[in-house]
């Protein structure tokens, strides 16, 4: 199963990692770690994650206040945003 990004999600993950490689060396790099843990989670059990808007299902990180908000497709997963949990609420996709 293949997973694809939107380009909205890829630019609020790649701020997220920037954000966090400035507050303490390594942290970037962690961040990065706890996406990579979180898609784990997701491509193994993709129905287990909660629904919240239609088809549309949400991933926590462990270690982060951040949220994967995704879509099971046919051809693999489609992450449609990555969102700070306490900021951002989530919209609809």
């Amino acid at each position: 199963m293949k997973v694809r990004f939107r380009p909205e999600a890829e630019l609020e993950l790649t701020e997220a990692r920037d954000w966090y490689a400035a507050c303490a060396p390594g942290l970037g790099r962690e961040f990065l770690r706890a996406l990579d843990t979180c898609l784990e989670g997701v491509l193994l059990y993709p129905q287990a994650h909660p629904l919240v808007h239609g088809e549309v299902r949400r991933a926590l990180f462990r270690q982060f206040p951040y949220s994967l908000t995704f879509r099971i497709e046919t051809d693999g997963i489609l992450v449609i945003s990555c969102r700070h949990y306490r900021q951002k609420p989530i919209s609809r996709a």
